[in-house]
């Protein structure tokens, strides 16, 4: 048995590899999509996300791919087969019949001899539907392994108080902001509108906030509102991206959220996530410039970000760059889409905030 260690060891490289819960997942995606020829390019897609982030945030080539599934089950076979092959996922095939856990077993069983023989693959994601895995992970770091679970439907983070806050990932966070939306529409969340009723601009908690008055931080809210609104947390480093992308160099992305922030109008919070902690934004919805920028946006047609009031300190220039803006999609799929929420978990992202 390899001596546990708390730190990794010193080498210029670090490699993982990634077990596919294929049958699992495929299945979970096949019941929410309501149509099972969709489900593969979403495994597709959240596989080939995860081993980027890998290798983005944590330095970590994947060395090996593998997925487990009785792929007869699951349409043309040799199709699909092929298809994974195509993306760098080897596929073993294990039968469903006698054992319809067979997969999850061999899986598990693979994933452990690797723990064994390999030990410079320090990494081990498995991904799943809604499977946990829990002893697999336990019995890799008690190997030494960085194991963790990239769950569609990660468990509660309170269901297992007695491990590490990093052991499940959502597997949501992968997904592009389409897939992602289409996931959770499909999914028949509850919507966040329904939560609870804000307080009116005129209501009691108004006087918590202070008013926004830079043209440009209603513009914010309403880029964040647009391409995260579905999400009751954002995570920040996608968010400073986009607002990069949009608004472009001549305006400070982390100064426009810290304004924010300091009007009450967001809030910033810390996650634990593996390998790194991450940021979230969260959007105080009870702040009246909140809901005003909400109403203007969903219900005006345009954006409406073009107030009067001083420029604060992420707008040193002037705001003809954004004169042309002709706001957020008019396609009601696009502005409806804020009101799902997702299951908690981690994007993975690593920022200084």
């Amino acid at each position: 048995m390899r001596k546990v260690s708390s730190a990794r060891p010193s080498r210029t490289a670090h490699h993982a590899a990634v077990f596919v819960d294929y049958a699992n997942l495929h299945a979970l995606l096949a019941e929410r999509l309501d149509a099972s020829e969709q489900a593969h390019p979403h495994i597709a897609e959240a596989v080939g996300a995860l081993r980027r982030y890998l290798a983005d945030e944590d330095g970590t080539s994947t060395l090996m791919t593998a997925a487990y599934a009785d792929f007869s089950a699951l349409g043309d076979e040799d199709d699909l087969q092929q298809a994974l092959y195509h993306q760098g996922v080897e596929p073993r095939f294990v039968p469903r019949e006698p054992e319809a856990s067979a997969a999850q077993m061999q899986l598990s069983v693979d994933a452990t001899t690797l723990a064994h023989r390999r030990p410079a693959v320090e990494t081990i994601a498995v991904v799943t539907g809604n499977r946990t895995f829990l002893p697999l992970v336990q019995a890799l770091r008690r190997e030494g392994a960085h194991a963790f679970v990239a769950a569609l439907a990660p468990p509660p983070p309170d269901e297992f108080t007695h491990t590490d806050g990093d052991v499940f990932m959502d597997l949501l966070n992968l997904f592009s902001d389409a897939a992602r939306r289409e996931l959770l529409q499909s999914g028949e969340m509850p919507p966040r509108w329904q939560e609870g009723a804000p307080t009116g601009p005129g209501g009691e908690d108004a006087a918590r906030y202070e008013r926004l008055d830079d043209n440009m931080l209603f513009r914010t809210l309403e880029i964040a509102e647009e391409h995260f609104g579905q999400y009751d947390e954002v995570y920040l480093t996608p968010l400073l991206r986009k607002l990069s992308d949009v608004l472009g160099e001549r305006f400070d992305p982390k100064a426009l959220v810290s304004d924010l922030e300091d009007a009450g109008a967001v809030r910033l919070e810390k996650r634990r996530g593996y390998p790194y902690d991450y940021t979230v934004l969260i959007v105080e919805r009870g702040h009246p410039d909140v809901q005003q920028m909400e109403e203007d946006f969903y219900d005006g047609g345009r954006s409406h970000y073009e107030r009067g009031g001083r420029t604060s300190s992420a707008n040193r220039a002037s705001l003809d760059d954004t004169s042309g803006y002709d706001g957020p999609a008019s396609d009601p799929d696009e502005t409806d889409a804020r009101r799902t929420e997702p299951a908690a978990g981690s994007d993975g992202e690593n920022d200084s905030h």
